[in-house]
């Protein structure tokens, strides 16, 4: 098989099994099981970059799923391990904690996703559980500063998960965020992992996760009725053009999929690519998620999903808000989507931090 043929994946790696917030929407704050706790070794993902270099052409490595990566003692020298593979290496952390941002910046990550949801304690601590946003805030500073000593060139962004009561941060949050250098993007938040919201759609929702559940401006009854007709029409991408590992280098059967023990596939090392797709194919947790429009709606991206979002905006002042941000970018998305097919990812990433800064200066 020649390389133009390998099949093209994004492996999304768990280096470690912890994290050190409790999320209510997430996994790590609202399963009770917990997954194995340990550290991948720098030699096993050498092995698997190998492997995967081998069999398939090889996008991305993202050394993050449902941990926290820079809990792990050796991530410098594992995404070092990886850009020296010339691969591209993304990282994504909720920055309450930054051990060294000097070793990480001048690891030179492609990408490094700040993920959070507010900018005050108050509205932030509801949704980011156990965090502290003055702290990631503080760390955001010497993380742009480290960026700066170290001449790294890697795309730093800030991930803004919305909720219906943090619209009116999420302005505060992009204009700090830019400020800093760094890239702004939102989202609607959504419920996770795949088997609770498959749970839920079978009617078994935990008192326990009602809360966030009513914060969401994506009602998930209503969410998963849009997938549903959506799942008709699309194949789901997560299955087929990424894998997901944990630290112990097991395949899991997809990065929406927590339980590690109950849904592991097999040890990457010690099967082919293809008989790793076959029985993720085949799997029936995979027809489930189907039959309830899981997979569209962790993904959250389309019209359908938009409007029932702003469907379900709170008040007049939060559309108010919310409307701005929404042209803001409107127009970012249309200038990336243009230079995109004239620039390299890189230089499209740089006009698009020009065109904050320009924005900035016209005080839109």
């Amino acid at each position: 098989m020649s390389h133009t043929e390998k099949k093209e994946f994004i492996f999304n790696i768990d280096t470690l099994g912890a994290c050190n917030l409790r999320c209510p929407s997430c996994p790590q704050g609202n399963v009770e099981t917990r997954n194995p706790q340990g550290f991948m070794a720098p030699e096993l993902l050498e092995k698997i970059i190998k492997k995967a270099k081998s069999e398939c052409k090889v996008v991305n490595f993202e050394l993050f799923n449902w941990t926290e990566p820079l809990l792990h003692p050796k991530m410098p020298e594992m995404v070092k391990m990886v850009r020296s593979h010339d691969i591209k290496c993304d990282l994504s952390s909720n920055l309450n904690k930054l051990p060294d941002p000097d070793k990480i910046m001048a690891a030179n990550p492609f990408r490094f996703r700040i993920s959070l949801s507010g900018f005050t304690q108050e509205v932030y601590g509801r949704t980011h559980r156990a965090g502290n946003i003055e702290v990631v805030k503080e760390n955001m500073v010497k993380l742009a500063e480290a960026k700066k000593r170290t001449g790294a060139t890697t795309l730093v962004h800030v991930f803004f998960h919305r909720y219906k009561h943090n619209l009116r941060e999420e302005p505060l949050m992009r204009e700090f965020s830019e400020k800093l250098g760094f890239q702004f993007l939102a989202c609607w938040a959504a419920m996770m992992p795949v088997e609770k919201v498959a749970d839920y759609a079978e009617g078994k929702l935990a008192a326990e996760d009602k809360e966030v559940v009513d914060l969401l401006l994506l009602p998930l009854d209503k969410a998963l009725a849009v997938g549903r007709g959506e799942a008709l029409e699309k194949p789901c991408l997560i299955q087929t053009e990424k894998i997901a590992l944990d630290f112990k280098g097991n395949v899991v059967l997809c990065c929406g999929i927590y339980d590690s023990n109950r849904f592991k596939i097999g040890n990457y090392l010690d099967m082919p690519i293809e008989k790793i797709q076959e029985l993720r194919m085949a799997h029936n947790m995979c027809g489930q998620c189907a039959k309830h429009g899981i997979f569209p709606y962790i993904t959250t991206g389309g019209k359908a999903f938009d409007d029932l979002a702003l469907a379900n905006v709170p008040s007049d002042e939060d559309m108010k808000v919310l409307r701005k941000e929404l042209d803001r970018n409107k127009v970012r998305k249309t200038l990336e989507k243009v230079s995109r097919k004239i620039f390299t990812m890189e230089q499209s990433a740089y006009l698009g931090k020009k065109f904050d800064q320009v924005r900035q200066l016209l005080g839109k």
